[in-house]
């Protein structure tokens, strides 16, 4: 037999390629098993773009070969990775929803799960549905509970930590889908749809606001939220104005004042309808405006709103309202400070400690236990069954459930000098527990507060409704929002209210510097000096009892603790103003 030629082999060769790759090609675009198999090699070799029409090709063939939803949910959600990574978010968002829909996807583990549903709410962001998006992040803010807004707090798992930074991670990418100058148009179908949407975006809203690094995202989803509320329940309705109190001061932050300013005009206007136009609640609204002002330098509109506070104050509390008591021992009162330059004794416990319980104060833990005790605190010139700490707090629950419709409850009360220790121990290194001696809990006077089994937040219909009212029982919200007592970014807790009796609380919210309740506190005897004599501060001028409080400290020696307030010759420090480094919280 004769040599072959060179060309008879390469001819041959080529004709077997071509039968292959025909075959081949065959194969793929026939049998779905094939087509699947070429998809996941080009996804191993990061053949990204081609593997996408090969994976849609096998969905195709696999459902025209009878196969069910549920067998190729994995390959859905395979190909709609693809389909992202090539920015086809609108269809690799729709194949990712319907893959998570069968029992394959609930079948996943939890971390898995909450990953591809991660990826789905970024999907949707990016093909500009944020309706869809806004309803992941928001399931995801709820399943993270107080991992939400404390990272390190006892009890918080793994997963709801995870959950958390899910939506941490998600700020940037709605920053860059919202507009926050001008509101996102909720299009979610129903009035029922758009304010479910409405209030996801006030969830989210209302986290992100809380955050220093999150601005605008808080801002996009907060104006399209209030914009909704106010289209659907009108300007009045309480949900409308609750937001206000968020954005409000988020548009200060970022120098939008007079967006703020018609915010709060609205407010104002509104609550001043429903609740009537001499009602003390209206206190809140006429301060954050005429704060405001102040910062415009509008020094005689703030002064003018400060006199009608004063006159609401005067018709609902009484002209000789406020009395000045000069022999008080602030170790024992309900008025001390407490902080790092006020700390407690290590012995310090109060003797009329009470089980809350016993007063219709619904707990959140075993009625015997110390937290859910507080003082009893009664007044001195009431009866004191009626005029005391825990019933306050009862009547404030009963209040604030009646207007908002949610679960509360008391989360935490007394806790021990050891108790604060021990937990100082377990968790200081994090910086989420103050250390013990510096806890406004051992007063027995500090109480947290849960909705819903979890810390209360901004958000929360009940924080508004303890915004507007907790100063007519005698609280006062200790670490209010961009607070310098505690350090880290997260020091701002709406949950944390301390019993300052009705009088102290009235005279903060009328004449105190506004979100600097320790400053307060600490200045307490010149405040109520000026207030008895009706020197109250001036729009525009030095609070001089900012400038040079003339206190006792709690730390001052025990002949110093004799002498009246008001006429030791020591200054006391303006609390926590210095660079102190102890880790504090709560």
């Amino acid at each position: 037999m004769g040599l072959r030629s060179p060309t008879y082999f390469s001819g041959a060769f080529l004709c077997l390629a071509i039968i292959f790759t025909t075959v081949f090609n065959f194969a793929i675009r026939t049998n779905p098993d094939a087509a699947q198999s070429r998809f996941e090699t080009l996804v191993d070799a990061g053949a990204l773009r081609r593997a996408t029409s090969h994976g849609e090709r096998a969905i195709a063939l696999h459902l025209k070969h009878n196969a069910s939803e549920n067998d190729i949910a994995a390959l859905k959600v395979k190909t709609a990775t693809t389909q992202i990574a090539w920015k086809n978010y609108t269809r690799g968002a729709e194949l990712m929803r319907q893959g998570l829909s069968t029992p394959w996807g609930e079948a996943l583990d939890q971390t898995t799960r909450i990953e591809i549903e991660n990826r789905l709410g970024q999907a949707y962001i990016n093909a500009g549905r944020i309706e869809q998006a806004v309803s992941i992040y928001a399931s995801f803010l709820e399943l993270a509970g107080d991992a939400a807004v404390q990272s390190d707090v006892d009890g918080a798992d793994e997963i709801a930590r995870y959950y958390a930074s899910m939506v941490v991670a998600a700020d940037s990418a709605f920053a860059g889908a919202l507009n926050h100058t001008k509101p996102y148009n909720i299009t979610a179908g129903s009035l029922e749809q758009t304010l479910a949407t409405a209030n996801h975006m006030a969830s989210l809203g209302g986290f992100y606001g809380a955050r220093s690094d999150a601005e605008y995202a808080a801002a996009g989803l907060l104006s399209a939220a209030y914009e909704a509320r106010k289209k659907v329940l009108g300007g009045d309705h309480q949900n409308t104005v609750q937001i206000t109190l968020i954005l409000g001061p988020l548009y200060t932050k970022m120098g939008r004042l007079d967006d703020a300013e018609t915010l709060y005009l609205d407010a104002f206007h509104a609550q001043e309808r429903v609740k009537g136009a001499n009602s003390p609640d209206l206190s809140l609204y006429i301060k954050l405006l005429a704060g405001l002002y102040e910062k415009q330098n509008r020094f005689t509109e703030a002064q003018a709103l400060y006199e009608h506070m004063r006159g609401l104050f005067r018709d609902a509390f009484g002209e000789q309202r406020y009395a000045i008591n000069r022999v008080q021992d602030r170790r024992a009162y309900i008025n001390r400070p407490v902080s790092q330059q006020f700390p407690l004794e290590m012995g310090y416990a109060p003797g009329d400690l009470v089980s809350t319980a016993e007063y219709s104060v619904p707990t959140s833990k075993a009625p015997s236990t110390d937290e859910m005790k507080l003082r009893l605190a009664p007044d001195a010139d009431a009866d004191p069954r009626e005029a005391n700490l825990p019933v306050r707090l009862a009547q404030l629950i009963s209040l604030c459930r009646n207007e908002s419709g949610e679960r509360i409850s008391l989360r935490s009360g007394y806790r021990s000098y050891n108790t604060q220790r021990i937990l100082f121990d377990r968790n200081g290194a994090r910086g989420t527990v103050t250390p013990p001696g510096v806890s406004e809990h051992q007063t027995g006077l500090a109480v947290d507060i849960n909705v819903s089994n979890r810390f209360m937040r901004q958000s929360d219909r009940t924080s508004q409704c303890f915004e507007e009212n907790a100063f007519r029982f005698g609280f006062i919200l200790s670490y209010p929002p961009d607070n310098n007592y505690l350090p880290g970014a997260d020091s701002y807790e709406p949950w944390h209210w301390r019993y300052v009796g009705v009088q102290t609380a009235q005279l903060y919210r009328e004449a105190g510097p506004y979100n600097r309740p320790q400053e307060f506190l600490a200045a307490l005897p010149c405040y109520q000096e000026r207030a008895a004599t009706g020197s109250f501060p001036t729009a525009g001028e030095t609070d001089i009892c900012l400038e040079e409080p003339k206190i006792i400290t709690a730390t001052a020696s025990e002949e110093a603790d004799k002498q009246p307030f008001g006429e030791n010759p020591e200054t006391a420090r303006i609390l926590n103003d210095s660079g102190n480094t102890a880790r504090v919280r709560r």
